[in-house]
């Protein structure tokens, strides 16, 4: 394959934005790859500024999902907590075990939440 500016030369890239073969004296290197032309690598930097802000848009790519075990310890601390307001209203006794059940819960969906938030540093 030769280069589509420089047909006696050997291309050794292809421009990322149109797809041409370009030689080492046309090449371009950039951060968003090779281009054939700085009309290439302005429109490369033009396309993945605007990728970006569409990822960041609909947040895509940004941010992994909530882990399961952030709702399920919610969940499973706030039944409990409502198990302990209904039986302190309904036979008017505390019931500490199932309180401090639900406080344990309520920790870990915290602690969890804070690893989550820990891991995903650059989201």
């Amino acid at each position: 394959m030769h280069c589509y500016r420089h047909p006696t030369q050997q291309a050794i890239a292809i421009c990322r934005h149109c797809g041409k073969a370009t030689c080492s004296n046309c090449c371009q290197e950039s951060l968003q790859g090779i281009a054939c032309s700085s009309a290439c690598a302005a429109e490369l930097q033009q396309y993945d500024l605007l990728t970006t802000r569409l990822k960041q848009t609909y947040g895509i790519g940004f941010r992994p999902p909530l882990p399961a075990s952030v709702p399920s310890y919610f969940f499973f601390g706030l039944i409990l907590l409502l198990t302990g307001i209904y039986l302190y209203f309904s036979e008017a006794r505390v019931d500490y075990l199932i309180l401090a059940m639900s406080a344990v819960f309520f920790v870990m969906a915290a602690g969890s939440y804070k690893r989550y938030r820990d891991v995903c540093v650059d989201c």
